[in-house]
């Protein structure tokens, strides 16, 4: 039998085409590999419960000090106060726990002070004690101050707030709370003062290194670092209608002791989960500060989750890689949220801008440290999941704060001790690889796509960077 010439071709493609399904079956150990291979990988983690502290205690490292009578930081004229920079060393030693029932105070409010122990030594050297508070109550909008139901937790004070004296700046009062108590000499129980109006407060730090009270009073300008944590229990000298009525026992009417670097306890979750990075001295580099790459810590709450797909495993303008799925909520204890619901993978050519990008996307990849990948002032790391793009952050209301910013991602090996030092070795990866211990980065720098400065509007420092750890991570 003879064949023409187009008859002979479509035989040889089909004896071809039989040949390699024959090779693809199953009987053929190595099958061929398509030329892409699409990796999909999942992360999210859930804390969304707000976090609230309802105990607190001195710290062994803390200094703790008397404010002495003197003009206002805030407002000179008015001397003297209970709000100088004038201070005096001490001791002392104080623990409280308290319980916040309702958030609007009422005369019927069942807050209360569970127990208290404040010990310290005075100026005069004196030495007093505190063992009791009976929490006031009053009717909302009642008084020289709200109340939220004669304790607090988490709230906006002093400064243009309308709650406390505009004598302090304007904070945030992890706890605080308002009551009567009777103050003792600690040696013989005996009362030096009863009935006295006791104002107390753990709160963020209000002043600086040179031991100044900061004198903002329209925007919270205190260190939100919750390991920077400060106590004040004042008495002052007034009666509950703000007649003046000077403390017994005292040297100038009242009393305003601090402590410094307090620990808070009593949490309603484990607060190191998911926290923000604040602007600090670099670990890595102390000589580079302020940077989003401190040890510098606010507690927060919050949730994300996201999936990454890397099909190609170098960076062109044409990869397809992608991150799909974006939710990520973040509120700070003062109550400001933070959305992002949707990343835009940036694709650049190998080797050009700050990063190589391994195609947008890249999955399981050595990053940071001397690597010449992502910035140097993070240590030498492994990131499972890794991705620059572009984004809107918005507010809790979804409104557009920040628009078409810079964002990267990593899902990494834990790259923070248990007090959430950052680790500074660049030579060697020594994170923590265990699969229990994966952490999550999210990071608004303030740059922009060039590596020009350009500060991230609505954050309130120029940056984002939030920390999510112990979190999910899985791939197909």
């Amino acid at each position: 039998m003879t064949y023409s010439k187009k008859q002979s071709l479509t035989y040889v493609l089909i004896i071809m085409l039989f040949a390699f399904l024959m090779a693809c079956s199953e009987d053929d150990p190595n099958p061929p590999v398509p030329l892409i291979q699409t990796v999909t990988a999942t992360s999210s983690a859930d804390y969304s419960d707000q976090l609230f502290f309802t105990g607190s205690k001195n710290s062994e490292s803390g200094k703790i000090y008397e404010v002495l009578p003197g003009p206002a930081a805030i407002n000179p004229a008015m001397s003297p106060t209970p709000f100088s920079n004038g201070i005096k060393m001490t001791d002392g030693m104080y623990e409280i726990k308290v319980e916040d029932n309702v958030d609007a105070d009422s005369p019927n409010s069942t807050d209360a002070v569970s127990s208290v122990k404040i010990e310290f030594t005075a100026n005069n050297g004196k030495k007093f004690k505190i063992d009791g508070i009976n929490i006031i109550h009053k009717p909302d909008g009642m008084g020289d101050h709200t109340f939220y139901g004669g304790v607090g937790l988490n709230k906006m004070m002093h400064g243009n707030t309308g709650i406390g004296v505009g004598l302090m700046p304007k904070m945030l009062a992890y706890i605080t709370l308002w009551g009567m108590t009777d103050l003792k000499d600690a040696e013989t129980g005996e009362v030096v003062a009863s009935n006295r109006i006791v104002h107390i407060m753990v709160a963020s730090k209000v002043r600086n290194e040179k031991m100044e009270l900061m004198t903002e009073v329209e925007t919270d300008k205190s260190d939100h670092d919750t390991w920077m944590a400060e106590t004040h229990v004042i008495l002052i000298p007034q009666d509950k209608d703000g007649n003046p009525s000077p403390v017994p026992g005292t040297d100038h009417g009242f009393i305003h002791m601090m402590w410094e670097n307090v620990e808070l306890t009593d949490a309603n979750r484990e607060w190191k989960q998911v926290y923000e990075i604040l602007p600090g001295p670099a670990a890595v580099n102390a000589a580079m500060s302020p940077t989003p790459f401190s040890n510098k810590v606010a507690f927060g709450s919050g949730s994300y989750s996201f999936s990454a797909m890397d099909k190609t495993p170098e960076d062109s303008e044409t990869s397809e890689d992608i991150v799909e799925n974006v939710d990520i909520k973040y509120q700070r204890p003062n109550g400001e949220m933070f959305m992002i619901d949707e990343i835009k993978i940036i694709h650049k050519a190998d080797g050009t801008g700050d990063h190589s990008f391994f195609g947008g996307v890249g999955l399981n990849k050595e990053m940071h440290g001397n690597t010449g990948i992502g910035n140097g002032l993070m240590p030498k790391m492994l990131s499972y999941i890794t991705f620059w793009g572009m984004t809107d952050l918005k507010d809790g209301d979804g409104n557009v704060i920040a628009a078409n910013r810079l964002i990267h991602v990593m899902v990494s090996s834990r790259a923070r001790t248990s007090d959430l030092k950052l680790l500074t070795d660049v030579e060697n990866d020594v994170t923590d690889r265990s699969a229990d211990q994966y952490e999550t980065h999210i990071i608004l720098p303030p740059l922009d796509t060039e590596g020009n400065k350009s500060m991230v509007p609505g954050t309130g420092h120029g940056f984002l960077h939030l920390m999510f750890e112990n979190v999910a991570l899985t791939s197909k």
